[in-house]
């Protein structure tokens, strides 16, 4: 894996075109490359509200909508989730 990258609010998020998803018995799988992990309920909710549209932010604040936590918080958590998932080559900036 990568160094894990900076992000900032503004930037947007996209899929790596060759990244396979699978939702298997509940569990939400992404595969890339060589590597495959499991997302929880949070990084499956941010993984989905990426469209290539939507900026961390934007995502962030679908996040404290969707498990009504404040703004700040669902941002941070969310650049968070991103950041590693940048770090795995899923996610791309």
């Amino acid at each position: 894996m990568a160094d894990q990258p900076v992000l900032s609010p503004d930037q947007v998020p996209s899929y790596r075109p060759d990244v396979r998803v699978r939702n298997l018995r509940g569990r939400f799988l992404v595969a890339v490359a060589k590597d495959a992990f499991e997302l929880s309920e949070t990084a499956s909710f941010i993984w989905k509200q990426i469209d290539g549209r939507n900026s961390i932010a934007d995502i962030g604040r679908l996040l404290a909508a969707e498990y009504d936590i404040d703004a700040e918080t669902a941002t941070a958590d969310t650049k968070e989730i991103l950041e590693y998932l940048a770090t795995t080559g899923s996610v791309l900036f």
